[in-house]
């Protein structure tokens, strides 16, 4: 089921028209046989280029744990020396972040007992002697009660953690609001039920994973393959002062030997950059490389940073719409870019914003303020009076988006409100999430009116961008490699470069891509290895990747390392901290599913199919790691299996084109010719834009005799992709048949005006114009 170019269909022997045929047309056609087009898959191994070799290079190696915490003095010793800071950071969020249960804070959520339901369940909280269970529906599929461990959160909603056995802790989906003092389901109306990856029994709850690294202070996961259990560790629990500032024991001992003493050689003068680093990691969805921050050290070299892409996860303009917490879109602002850093805004120990208010933005945004900031007045930008919610500088550029149900954040994309955005892409603005009562275009007219020609702004246009790349519009092409060679912030440069992928067959956006692998930015590097992965077998792709794993980012040369990883010398440096990266994530169905892909690419076919048969029994309902199995059965020649795969990947995603399509290559291989026709009819009935669905539905019409539908799909397909040479050829080909010389030949110049190189098409279009 490999998407590659098919041969293009015979000349049945029968047909009439063949006979009047020159022999030179003759020799053309020969040997492409109607129903070879979907050949049956071998699992043989692929030719791979030799082992890579690298250079010296340290990999990442996890330090000791009882070495590590023994470093760490814990926030206690902090309390004496720093009063003032601890006083702040004490009831803070950061302070709060997990602890045991409390009276104080806990009695008021649990006595007296209260039930609330949500869905088809109900929940029953309450204090039993002195502990507080929650009785609900949960492991085995049964309600029973069970004893919260710990709390996690604080302010505006607290999470429960109970034990789920094998030294996991699970986070219940029963939430308690302290303000409104009611509890209410995390997922909203969504009725999850045990058996399920995201219910709060399953894997997507686990807070080992999913939770404890951000809720405490160095935290080891300890995660345990064989037993699929957990011996999870940490400095402190909670995020306690040592979280950001990194190990103070040597610290708390030189003072207590040297009294009023200045010049501790135990502290190290951090830059601003290596301060906002430790925030980023907690603040950012992100992928894990390491497993182990320390404070002080780069955020590139332990995370992937998820940004603006092709998936929805941000909208175009860069406004955060799933959770992804603050740094990713602050580090896509102006704000960052101009030099703006979290303790600029925010204070280090209570997280509070240093000012309220206008305020805080005045003191950049005045004569004499920050480096380059413009000079703002309030009420003459904002067009709104000086009392009014209007005129808050952060509800028109840091709208609030409220998350598990009821977490209101703030944006920190300091994007600009434009309904113009709205109206054509579905972009959300800020004026019409105040003024809910007034429609787009009333936005639309109040913002023209204003500001007129200024709206069409650099942010309009790269927003206008990436949602035309991400719709498959070609026009979105050549400005998107336009951004690649401007002053562009990098994040936006990373974006455009993962956004350029579909486009990767033309010469100039490949060269526009590969020189980002030079670009100074870790993250555009990296984008740009995604980018480029898949024509990893040209040769000089490979080449122009190969030097990054060496690069100066682990990051970066782990993202190289996963690119060449059917060819990495395993002992090497990247290839250890790509191996250390895929052990880390292994507990998850997504860490089965890289460990498949990796195995795959190894050409260990069993073992790949192993990980991704784990993958699916610990998530059934992810479409995507049933299409992976499918993939991997069909490579390996177990075509039965591959359709049952796919079949359930459908029925969980029944409006994915894709797969569809695919399941039509699977039946072809057994000679299931309508069902064949069926399920790319539904691909392309879904997907319109499935060229090689509606390549492929054409030589299956065309095999059925179906002659006009045949050349009907071929022509959406070239609509669809009109850069694919094969889609022509195989018009081509058909009119031929039929003895439709001149539209052959037409179709023929439209190949090789695409592939001037086309040896099939050369060979044919002069055996027809010989006749």
């Amino acid at each position: 089921m490999k998407k590659q170019a098919p041969p293009a269909p015979e000349t049945p022997a029968s047909s009439s028209k063949a006979v009047l045929f020159m022999a030179g047309i003759t020799l053309v056609l020969a040997g492409l046989i109607a129903w070879a087009f979907w050949p049956r898959k071998k699992y043989t191994p692929v030719p791979v280029p030799p082992t890579i070799s690298l250079a010296k290079a340290e990999p990442f190696v996890m330090p000791d744990e009882k070495v590590v915490f023994a470093q760490y003095g814990g926030s206690e010793s902090c309390r004496e020396c720093h009063a003032d800071q601890f006083a702040k950071w004490q009831d803070s969020h950061h302070g709060l972040a997990e602890r045991n249960p409390d009276a104080k804070l806990d009695d008021p959520a649990f006595v007296p007992a209260k039930t609330f339901s949500h869905g088809s369940q109900t929940t029953t909280a309450a204090k039993q002697d002195a502990a507080y269970i929650l009785t609900a529906l949960g492991f085995g599929d049964k309600v029973a009660p069970y004893k919260v461990e710990r709390v996690i959160g604080h302010d505006p909603l607290r999470q429960f953690l109970v034990d789920g056995g094998n030294g996991r802790l699970q986070a219940m989906e029963a939430c308690f609001d302290p303000h409104k003092g009611d509890w209410f389901n995390v997922y909203g109306n969504e009725d999850r039920k045990p058996g399920e990856w995201g219910h709060w029994t399953g894997r997507g709850m686990v807070w080992n994973q999913m939770c404890a690294t951000c809720h405490n202070t160095r935290l080891r996961k300890n995660y345990d393959t064989a037993t699929d259990g957990y011996k999870t560790t940490m400095a402190e629990m909670t995020v306690s002062c040592e979280a950001c500032h990194g190990p103070m024991k040597s610290h708390n001992e030189w003072q207590k030997a040297h009294r009023g003493q200045k010049g501790d050689p135990t502290l190290t003068k951090w830059t601003r950059d290596q301060h906002i680093d430790n925030c980023a990691g907690c603040h950012a969805r992100r992928g894990e490389i390491t497993g182990d921050f320390a404070p002080g050290e780069s955020f590139w070299d332990h995370y992937h940073l998820t940004i603006t892409d092709q998936s929805d996860t941000f909208y175009p303009d860069g406004q955060i719409r799933d959770e992804n917490y603050e740094f990713s879109s602050f580090l896509s602002s102006r704000m960052h870019n101009a030099g703006v850093r979290c303790m600029d805004c925010h204070d280090m120990h209570s997280m509070k914003t240093l000012l309220p208010g206008n305020q805080l933005c005045m003191r950049c945004h005045t004569q004499g303020g920050f480096p380059n900031a413009p000079v703002i007045l309030p009420e003459a930008h904002s067009f709104h009076q000086a009392a009014s919610t209007g005129n808050q500088c952060v509800n028109c550029h840091m709208p609030q988006t409220v998350y598990m149900q009821r977490h209101p954040r703030h944006d920190h994309g300091f994007t600009i409100p434009d309904p113009l955005l709205t109206k054509q892409f579905n972009v959300p603005n800020a004026c019409n999430k105040c003024h809910t009562d007034k429609d787009t275009d009333w936005a639309l007219t109040a913002t023209d009116k204003w500001w007129g020609d200024k709206m069409n702004r650099r942010t309009r246009t790269r927003a206008t961008l990436i949602a035309k790349a991400r719709q498959g519009d070609s026009e979105a092409r050549e400005g998107l490699v336009a951004l690649l060679g401007s002053d562009e912030i990098p994040h936006w440069k990373a974006s455009a470069t993962l956004l350029l992928d579909r486009w990767m067959d033309q010469a100039d956006v490949q060269a526009a891509v590969t020189a980002q692998l030079q670009h100074p930015h870790p993250l555009v590097r990296s984008s740009a290895i995604r980018t480029l992965e898949p024509m990893i077998q040209d040769g000089s792709i490979r080449s122009a990747i190969e030097p990054l794993l060496t690069d100066a980012v682990r990051g970066v040369r782990v993202s190289a390392a996963w690119a060449l990883r059917d060819s990495l010398h395993l002992d090497s440096a990247a290839g250890k901290d790509l191996q250390h990266m895929l052990n880390l994530n292994a507990d998850q169905p997504s860490g089965q599913m890289q460990l498949a892909q990796f195995e795959f690419s190894r050409r260990n076919a069993a073992a790949a199919i192993q990980h991704m048969e784990k993958a699916i029994q610990w998530d059934p309902n992810s479409p995507p790691f049933h299409h992976d199995l499918a993939m991997m059965y069909s490579t390996t020649g177990q075509t039965q299996l591959a359709i049952g795969k796919l079949r359930d990947a459908i029925k969980l995603a029944p409006n994915h084109g894709e797969y569809h399509y695919e399941l039509g290559l699977a039946l072809a291989e057994t000679g299931d010719m309508p069902g064949v026709i069926t399920s790319l009819q539904e691909a392309v009935r879904l997907d319109p834009s499935l060229a090689r669905a509606w390549y492929n539905l054409g030589l299956a019409r065309n095999g059925q005799k179906d002659i006009p539908g045949a050349l009907d799909a071929l022509q959406r397909g070239e609509l669809a992709n009109p850069r694919d040479p094969g889609i022509p050829y195989a018009r081509a080909t058909i009119l031929a048949q039929q003895g439709r010389i001149q539209e052959a030949v037409a179709a023929l110049d439209r190949t090789l005006n695409i592939a001037p190189g086309h040896g099939d098409a050369l060979q044919l279009r002069a055996a027809l114009t010989r006749r």
